[in-house]
């Protein structure tokens, strides 16, 4: 009797041991395929961008985490090839109004690979109203024309401007402004301009809406001017001259102002004395320097009063 206990005992031990051997394959099979017999890694991506989620029509993000820290586990193959630009971190706004919200951030794995971290693990978001204001629009002309030549008008439309975004930034908008390079132009310029909204100190306010983006630009040129008395002037003669009446007593020059700086007054061709009458008109040219022009003013009329 105690030799078949002892026999019923000892396979009694060895089935233990059997099925506990069994057992143990068993779970390595249908474990080893998930987890390579235990081996999962865990990797850090850094950089990671974060981004949001049903932000309202009427509202931007003036402050919020740029960047955030993702760890993932998961089989080594399920790395492979793996870059940050396929893992996404964002926050959800859905609700939210003007104001500091501290949120929860949310990222997705992908196939194959579990989150196990994010870092940070929240996220202190800013919310301002979005805001609508029209502002007119102010040129900025960048040189100079070649040739002496001036700027004589500039037009452009649109005359005004829409600036749209966050309340702070909008409230530090001074000019709405367009830049045009005229350096060197030697004849009146069509163009178009993008517009940039400037601080009152000048610099550019960067993340704010403008429409139009651009205005239509017309830049006439001309040459400086300048209003100087006419002179006339008589050849060497026995006779005086009494009085004289020049029309038009005044005529436009326009040229070089280095040129136009000389001058005080334009002087006529001489005027002949010998033989004339005691009264006499004549039409007489202007003598200009070279380089100087008085459309439709080359001539003009000398009424001469000479004494007896």
């Amino acid at each position: 009797m105690r030799m078949k206990f002892k026999l019923f005992s000892e396979n009694r031990n060895i089935l233990k041991v059997l099925a506990f051997l069994l057992a143990l394959i068993l779970w390595f099979f249908v474990t080893g395929d998930r987890q390579d017999l235990g081996l999962e890694t865990r990797r850090s991506f850094n950089n990671i961008p974060l981004t949001c989620r049903n932000l309202g029509q009427d509202l931007a993000i003036v402050e919020m985490n740029e960047e955030v820290t993702l760890s993932l586990q998961g089989l080594p193959q399920a790395f492979d090839g793996l870059t940050p630009a396929d893992l996404e971190a964002y926050v959800e706004l859905s609700g939210k109004r003007e104001g500091r919200h501290e949120v929860r951030i949310n990222a997705v794995a992908p196939q194959g690979l579990s989150i196990v971290s994010i870092d940070p693990p929240r996220a202190i978001i800013v919310l301002e109203d979005l805001v609508t204001r029209q502002m007119s629009v102010e040129d900025d002309l960048i040189g100079v024309p070649a040739g002496g030549l001036v700027v004589e008008e500039i037009t452009f439309t649109p005359t005004e401007a829409f600036i749209r975004g966050p309340r702070r930034k909008i409230d530090l908008v001074s000019r709405v402004i367009f830049r045009l390079n005229i350096d060197g132009a030697r004849e009146n310029i069509i163009d178009s301009a993008r517009l940039y909204t400037l601080d009152e100190q000048g610099n550019f306010i960067q993340g704010i809406t403008i429409s139009p983006e651009s205005v239509d630009v017309q830049v006439t040129l001309t040459l400086p001017s300048k209003d100087l008395p006419v002179e006339a002037v008589f050849s060497s003669s026995d006779r005086s001259v009494e009085t004289v009446i020049i029309e038009p007593s005044t005529v436009t020059v326009m040229g070089p102002q280095s040129l136009l700086d000389e001058l005080d007054s334009i002087p006529t061709e001489e005027i002949d004395l010998e033989g004339r009458s005691l009264v006499f008109t004549e039409e007489v040219p202007l003598v200009l320097p070279e380089g100087l022009i008085a459309p439709g003013n080359e001539r003009v009329r000398v009424l001469v009063y000479l004494a007896d």
